[in-house]
C-alpha cells in the first residue's frame, strides 16, 4: 500500500493529456481472491501482467526507494484488440526489462491491463525515485517515440509523490 500525493506534471508528451488528479491510495494483492473481496466499481483495477518483474530485475533498483509513481493509462487500438497478447509476445518479452531499466530514477513499470469495464484500457504503473526523473522520463525521446508508436487512444498521465509516514 502507497498513501499518493497528486503532483501536476510540468512534461508533457505529445500524445495524451494530464487530467486533475487527487490524491488516492495504491493497493497491490498478489492473491486474487483477496483483490476481488476488496475491489469496487468505480474503483481503478488492473491486472499486472507479464514483463514487470524483468523491468525491476534490470533496473536493480530497490522497492524500498519508491518516492513517485506515474500512471498511464490509454485504450489500446489493436484488431483483434489483445493488449494482454501483444505484451506476452516473445519479441515485447525479451526486450522489455533493459528496454525500461535504462531509465535514471526508474525502479519497476507494472504493464497493467482493466479488469473490467473497458477491457482494452491498460498501460503503466511506474515506480520512481522522484517526480524529477518521472519529468526526465516523459521528456524523452525514447517516452516521446513511444507514445507515438503504441496504438493507443484517450492516453492519461497521473503524477503522485509518495507521502512517507513516520515509522
Amino acid at each position: 500500500m502507497l498513501t499518493l500525493e497528486a503532483t501536476p506534471l510540468t512534461a508533457l508528451p505529445s500524445v495524451g493529456a494530464a487530467p486533475a488528479t487527487e490524491d488516492l491510495v495504491l493497493f497491490g494483492f498478489s492473491d486474487e481472491e483477496v483483490m476481488e473481496g476488496v475491489e469496487s466499481e468505480g474503483s481503478r483495477s488492473y491486472d499486472v501482467l507479464p514483463g514487470s518483474e524483468k523491468v525491476l530485475e534490470a533496473s536493480e533498483r530497490p522497492l524500498a526507494s519508491v518516492r513517485a509513481v506515474l500512471v498511464i493509462n490509454g485504450t489500446i487500438r489493436l484488431e483483434p484488440p489483445n493488449f494482454r497478447a501483444m505484451l506476452e509476445s516473445e519479441d515485447i518479452s525479451a526486450k522489455v526489462g533493459d528496454m525500461f531499466a535504462q531509465h535514471d530514477g526508474l525502479i519497476v513499470k507494472h504493464f497493467l491491463a482493466s479488469r473490467w469495464g473497458q477491457r482494452n484500457r491498460g498501460g503503466g504503473c511506474y515506480f520512481f525515485e522522484s517526480t524529477e526523473a518521472i519529468e526526465q522520463y516523459l521528456s524523452s525521446d525514447f517516452w516521446e517515440q513511444s507514445a507515438k508508436d503504441t496504438p493507443w487512444e484517450d492516453v492519461t498521465y497521473e503524477m503522485y509523490a509518495v507521502v512517507r509516514t513516520p515509522d
